[in-house]
């Protein structure tokens, strides 16, 4: 059994916990849930992680309480099927996605998920982010997955449903992205809610993009407006090249002007186009778990953060693989092989 303390991390070190215990049939114990944070142990988000990836995997748990600052997790079998979770919050969505699909790629058979929750949070990847971004990588690296974003959901009521159908897969391919290839295209994608639509909220936000990213050439600019329980709006924009694809998003704020969340995001999206980087720092700690499970791999981020040296060391832990992280390469390398 490995033990884990988390009290120097936060909800990403439990979700990539329990993927590589599923997968590799390690069982593990967890101390100090999220210790440092406003709100230690297990909430709504966490503890929904916690009972999905039980019931999927047929897994024996101990702790799984809300507000549990301990779990023990000694998982069973992997099962595809069909699967519907609820978060009963405004937590996010595509979290749950992500502690998921990893291991449903190992299941005997197709899987389809429905999660209900957020998909746009402060400190979570919003699903359209997923959709675009995230969604690009996996099939390079040989996963095909089905990603519908049902409704949007945004805090305090939450309300949104994300579906996604994922294919077992025999063996990933390595992902080796070290230079990014002659620039194709950028999107912007401005969302909000129904009643914010008078405001003129996404165009709005659009023009804010638009005045402060000097890509003029082949941009491309979608403004969507949905219904949602509680209002809402945000941005993504991505670049598009040869060989990857690099993004960024802003959630609007109340009393945040709606040209003032373009700027951020443009003026953000611009320091990722402006550095190096084959994959964005947010796609990045995502992107660790696949390089891993396919055994090896590389790119170049922007910024190398704490989450993502944190997620390196438990995937370290799990799996017969170490990371190397010099600047702001990242490389992946099976222990067989130096």
């Amino acid at each position: 059994m490995i033990e884990i303390d988390g009290k120097y991390s936060g909800g990403q070190t439990l979700r990539t916990a329990l993927s590589l215990s599923a997968i590799t049939k390690i069982p593990f114990k967890m101390t100090n849930i999220r210790g440092k944070r406003e709100n230690p142990g297990l909430q709504l988000q966490h503890l929904t992680a916690v009972n999905a990836m039980g019931e999927i995997c047929d897994a024996h748990v101990e702790g799984n309480n809300l507000r549990s600052n301990e779990l023990e997790f000694t998982p069973g079998e992997v099962k595809g099927g069909k699967y519907k979770f609820d978060i009963q919050s405004a937590g996010s969505a595509t979290l749950i996605f992500q502690a998921l699909l990893p291991v449903l790629l190992f299941a005997e058979k197709e899987s389809e998920v429905e999660v209900r929750g957020g998909t746009a949070n402060p400190l979570a990847p919003p699903a359209l982010e997923i959709k675009e971004v995230f969604l690009y990588f996996l099939k390079k690296a040989g996963i095909e997955v089905e990603f519908e974003i049902l409704e949007e959901g945004f805090y305090p009521k939450g309300g949104g449903r994300i579906k996604f159908k994922v294919n077992p897969v025999k063996k990933l391919r390595e992902l080796s992205l070290l230079e990014r290839g002659s620039y194709l295209k950028t999107e912007i994608i401005a969302l909000a809610s129904e009643e914010l639509e008078k405001a003129d909220v996404a165009s709005r936000i659009t023009e804010g993009v638009r005045a402060n990213v000097l890509m003029e050439k082949n941009v491309l600019t979608e403004e969507i407006y949905k219904k949602t329980l509680s209002p809402g709006c945000y941005v993504h924009v991505n670049g598009e090249f040869e060989n990857t694809k690099l993004g960024f998003t802003v959630l609007g704020e109340r009393g945040k002007k709606a040209e003032d969340v373009g700027r951020e995001c443009a003026k953000g999206f611009l320091e990722i186009v402006n550095s190096d980087a084959t994959a964005d720092r947010f796609t990045a700690d995502q992107l660790l778990m696949y390089l891993a499970l396919a055994g090896g791999g590389c790119f170049v981020t922007d910024h190398v953060t704490d989450h993502l040296r944190t997620n390196a060391s438990l995937i370290e832990r799990f799996l017969p693989v170490r990371f190397k992280i010099k600047e702001m390469n990242v490389e992946c390398l099976s222990v067989e092989h130096g």
